[in-house]
């Protein structure tokens, strides 16, 4: 979160309120680094309630003051003055909300492997979601789903654009750090997401599909290549997804849950 704070302290765009909304299980001295920030000039505010990842977006929207909100998580750190643009990308009523594109880092082989997929989704609709918009947009759509683990944001997205709003996309990025990769922590955290995926199928169903088609895999496999050339990392990438796939499948099956397509 140190980092995450720290760049957005730099941001040219006076104003700015932050919402720290800390998970209910964590240890970590989030209000301690939050008053470091707060003697740097940060409008910064810690709020304890934050059980799941829709819920923690969706209660500190319900605190938040502003005409617009960002939803960001604590991995990640933003370009220099990509609040500034998104506040006038909004403000100057072109857009309604903002999809703002992820570079990834990561280290170890996996996490190259993890960085290599997110790079081949770039500028894909289909998995880009929108992470900035008006307050009054956030509110009359309901927010955030509390009910999803699974896709909560895309849930969002498509929420979002059936509403005809506008979207657009910033030229400042996010840096998201997915840390060091392996196996089984990916698998772990799928197979957990999937606790929820019937909920979402229920709601998107033709998204859901096309999510857990692994013809997806295909795809990934072609974009990957032609980014990369690497048949390791290409290879590793697609271990890597299908790891996926089997854990939430596996997931799915051992629970009764798996929705109907």
């Amino acid at each position: 979160m140190t980092r995450l704070l720290d760049s957005l302290v730099s941001q040219d765009c006076p104003g700015v309120e932050v919402l720290v909304n800390e998970d209910v299980r964590s240890r970590d001295s989030v209000r301690r680094v939050a008053l470091a920030f707060q003697e740097r000039g940060l409008d910064v505010r810690v709020l304890r309630d934050n059980p799941s990842r829709a819920a923690g977006r969706r209660r500190a929207a319900a605190q938040a003051s502003g005409a617009v909100v960002l939803h960001l998580d604590s991995d990640m750190t933003a370009s220099p003055g990509l609040l500034a643009e998104c506040r006038h990308l909004i403000d100057s009523q072109e857009f309604d909300a903002l999809v703002i594109p992820e570079v990834s880092v990561g280290e170890g082989f996996w996490g190259r492997c993890k960085v290599l997929e997110k790079r081949c989704y770039t500028g894909d609709q289909k998995v880009e979601a929108l992470r900035c918009l008006r307050r009054e947009l956030y509110d009359r759509i309901g927010g955030h789903d509390e009910a999803l683990v699974w896709a909560e944001d895309r849930d969002l997205d498509l929420r979002v654009r059936a509403t005809g709003a506008r979207v657009g996309t910033t030229t400042g990025v996010l840096v998201h750090d997915e840390g060091r990769t392996t196996l089984r922590g990916t698998m772990r955290k799928k197979a957990r997401y999937a606790r929820t995926a019937r909920s979402y199928a229920a709601k998107h169903p033709r998204d859901f599909a096309a999510q857990a088609s692994p013809a997806r895999l295909v795809g990934l496999a072609v974009r990957g290549w032609r980014i990369s050339r690497d048949p390791l990392l290409v290879g590793g990438m697609l271990l890597l997804k299908s790891c996926e796939f089997a854990a939430v499948a596996t997931a799915l099956l051992v629970s009764g849950r798996a929705p109907r397509r």
